[in-house]
């Protein structure tokens, strides 16, 4: 069999053993890989060939990309990508459950580290971290993965992953940093990278993600061989929508739906691209761009049917609606991501929904609504959602105190919460820069916040 192998220099293709299983490691130079695989027939949902694929195909999954060039391949390995495929595409979670089980059930899954990769990324991806976790608890005893760095820096990436879907970023921190500072030759750091600034952004740990960004070359143009890219766009993405640069992470996030896209991959579960960039642009007021992605996820996701990408898509939908239908999808999605473990996308969706509530009038319920999602925040030890919680529930003693904001001080407040510098407000207004600042402290202050990066919530 060959492993196409690609870095910076250009793609080179090397041989490999058919006993190497299947899959060449994950390096550094290209820590991605692309494996050659055959399809089999008697492996198929329903029992029939598979419709949607095609021969040559390159199969995307983070830290390794599979390709069909009608080699063989060991049934594990066949089984766990075909899984993959699958999941990628949205289609039959139940079979790709059912498969997965059967490949973690098999003997030779646990001596082929790229297949139990594949199969516990699966897991994640139909929304089973219960069963991700028991399966990364048993590899940890296993002989082969305790006694091998390789084995156990993957099997750290994908504990990882399993504690920031289920809502503690800050063990997510912690085991990413933990991996990195080793420096595994073998390790998918670009990967670990992004997952790791994704976690800080949760954490609201803005600035040390932006250091992380420039330390690893990933805040400005991207190679198109850089491993990962996806997951590299979609973590810088996250980060320019905390620090209120919209545009940016609308550019980031469609970019990285792009390469998607061209990978076949459709499923929200590998990365909820389209509801992030909604996100984006509603705050630009661009609102048809916004209900576009948002609808065109929840399709996407409801043909998968994980309760946290229904849930996910539903929040961004009905923040992209603004009508009466709102209040009750986002009384949805906090019952569909609390199902699905989805602790920081159901906190999110509770902030939001007690404060559209106190918008309509119904500071009762959006007072409950905002300390749920203050007491998840604590749940999860992320003190920064804590604290973005509380001024908002302060505010409620003056629930119309953004109305009190003069004409000229919202203009400036919304400039603000564009990313708008405080010299490009006052050249866009025809001020002086010390009258901007001096509007800011006053919005600061009737709005009960601490600065710019709560204006995106403080003002709706």
């Amino acid at each position: 069999m060959k492993v196409t192998q690609c870095d910076e220099k250009g793609v080179t293709e090397i041989s490999a053993d058919r006993h190497d299983r299947g899959v060449a490691p994950i390096a550094p130079e290209w820590r991605n890989t692309a494996g050659h695989t055959a399809w089999d027939d008697t492996v198929s949902v329903k029992g029939d060939r598979d419709p949607w694929r095609t021969r040559d195909t390159v199969i995307y999954s983070p830290g390794v990309l599979v390709r069909d060039e009608g080699d063989r391949m060991l049934p594990e390995m066949r089984a766990a990508v075909q899984s993959i495929e699958l999941a990628n595409l949205g289609v039959s979670r139940a079979a790709v459950t059912e498969q997965t089980e059967r490949v973690l059930e098999s003997d030779g899954m646990r001596s082929e580290m790229h297949c139990a990769w594949l199969a516990i990324l699966a897991l994640h991806y139909t929304g089973d971290l219960v069963s991700a976790d028991a399966q990364c608890e048993l590899l940890a005893h296993d002989p082969v993965w305790a006694a091998s760095p390789q084995h156990q820096d993957l099997l750290t990436l994908l504990r990882a992953r399993s504690s920031m879907l289920a809502g503690d970023p800050v063990r997510a921190c912690e085991l990413l940093k933990s991996v990195l500072s080793r420096r595994t030759p073998t390790l998918p750091t670009c990967l670990a990278v992004a997952w790791l600034i994704e976690a800080l952004v949760d954490l609201g740990e803005f600035d040390q993600a932006h250091r992380i960004l420039l330390e690893y070359g990933f805040a400005g143009r991207l190679s198109p061989h850089l491993p990962d890219r996806v997951h590299v766009l979609a973590a810088r993405g996250a980060l320019q929508m905390a620090v209120g640069r919209f545009r940016h992470a609308i550019d980031d996030y469609t970019a990285c739906g792009r390469i998607l896209t061209a990978f076949n991959v459709v499923n929200s579960a590998v990365v909820s691209w389209r509801s992030k960039a909604a996100f984006g642009a509603l705050a630009v007021q661009r609102y048809d761009l916004a209900l576009a992605l948002a609808e065109d996820e929840l399709i996407a996701a409801r043909k998968w049917g994980s309760a946290r990408g229904v849930g996910t898509a539903l929040h961004a939908v009905a923040m992209a609606r603004r009508d009466e239908t709102s209040t009750g999808l986002l009384e949805e999605a906090v019952q569909l991501l609390d199902l699905g473990q989805a602790r920081t996308e159901m906190m999110q969706a509770l902030y939001d929904l007690g404060s559209m509530q106190v918008e309509r009038k119904d500071v009762t319920g959006g007072r409950s609504r905002l300390e749920a999602a203050g007491e998840v925040a604590r749940a999860c030890g992320n003190t920064f959602w804590a604290e973005r919680v509380r001024p908002a529930l302060e505010r409620l003693g003056d629930s119309d105190s953004s109305r009190a904001l003069t004409r000229q001080e919202l203009k400036i407040a919304q400039l603000a919460r564009a990313g708008y510098s405080n010299r490009r407000i006052a050249e866009t207004l025809f001020l002086a820069v010390r009258t901007v600042e001096f509007h800011l402290s006053g919005v600061y202050r009737k709005l009960a916040i601490s600065g710019r990066q709560e204006l995106v919530t403080a003002l709706g």
